[in-house]
């Protein structure tokens, strides 16, 4: 189906995402220095009198008006956002199931930026339009389903198993090669669940100081130094690109977000995802239902 965008857009890269998507947020989530060099404005709407005896004291008012906004972004600027509706959005031939806000990008479209953007509409469930207006490219919203959590609690294997398993059925401590301390708390620790057709989920906890860029944007007494991989692997021999790939990558993706979100409750912390980007309670909670 051919795409068509407003002309503003024309030999533009277009990321675009669902409607009201903190796009600084997710910028600053890899990039510290992202910044609007101008922020997106919205004119309020203007009073104009109707002329003429039979509208005299009549006022209608003219359409908001709006000056899309300039935010840089590792040597690139995205300028918007340019809205659509969900008419205008269909109109334009996007697979998409909402209004969207369109980025147009200015400046080189560089492997760090999109990267970027291809992580950004995964996470955000947005998509991408390349300049030639071929190919829409829709990232799997499942393709990188795995999670972490930054927790400042380290907690036993023995504390962990009783949380992971009722979503990790059959799930199992796994040895580490690294020693519990004096202490008695385990710098490592590793849960394993095998799943029948779909792989399997391993939760690793270790102590880490390589935290992601994002939870720089954070509180310190938001996230902590314990950080509990959630994982999925596919089954042995199974190409991780493949059809059936996909569709257990689907299936694992509520019981990952079901396990971050066991140890959330118990130990605190901030959730962030195989992307690089925040994943709020909400959020976690809405991952955790399994698709229809």
């Amino acid at each position: 189906m051919d795409v068509s965008l407003p002309v503003e857009l024309t030999d533009q890269h277009v990321l675009a995402l669902p409607q009201g998507t903190d796009v600084l947020a997710l910028a600053r989530a890899w990039f510290a220095d992202a910044v609007w060099e101008r922020e997106p404005a919205s004119a309020a709407p203007t009073a104009r009198p109707m002329t003429g005896a039979r509208f005299r004291g009549i006022v209608v008012q003219e359409p908001a008006s709006s000056v899309p906004g300039r935010l840089a972004v590792a040597g690139a600027v995205l300028v918007g956002p340019r809205r659509l509706t969900s008419d205008e959005v269909r109109a334009a031939g996007l697979r998409a199931g909402g209004a969207l806000d369109l980025y147009g990008i200015e400046g080189p479209a560089t492997p760090q930026v999109s990267a970027w953007c291809t992580a950004a509409a995964r996470h955000a469930g947005g998509l991408l339009v390349p300049a030639a207006r071929g190919q829409v490219v829709v990232p799997d919203p499942n393709g990188a389903p795995g999670l972490t959590l930054w927790s400042p609690v380290p907690l036993a294997p023995r504390d962990v198993l009783p949380l992971v398993r009722p979503a990790m059925v059959g799930a199992r401590v796994s040895p580490t090669e690294v020693p519990t301390p004096a202490g008695g708390v385990p710098q490592e620790c590793a849960v394993t669940a095998v799943f029948d057709y779909d792989g399997t989920v391993t939760l690793r906890s270790a102590r880490s100081d390589d935290v992601p860029a994002v939870l720089a944007t954070l509180d310190w007494r938001e996230y902590g130094p314990w950080a509990y991989h959630v994982r999925w692997r596919p089954a042995d021999g199974e190409d991780p690109e493949s059809s059936l790939s996909a569709i257990a990558r689907q299936r694992v993706a509520p019981t990952i977000a079901r396990v971050t979100a066991a140890l959330w409750r118990a130990a605190g912390g901030t959730v962030v995802d195989e992307g690089g980007f925040l994943v709020r309670p909400e959020e976690l909670t809405r991952r955790s239902v399994p698709p229809r």
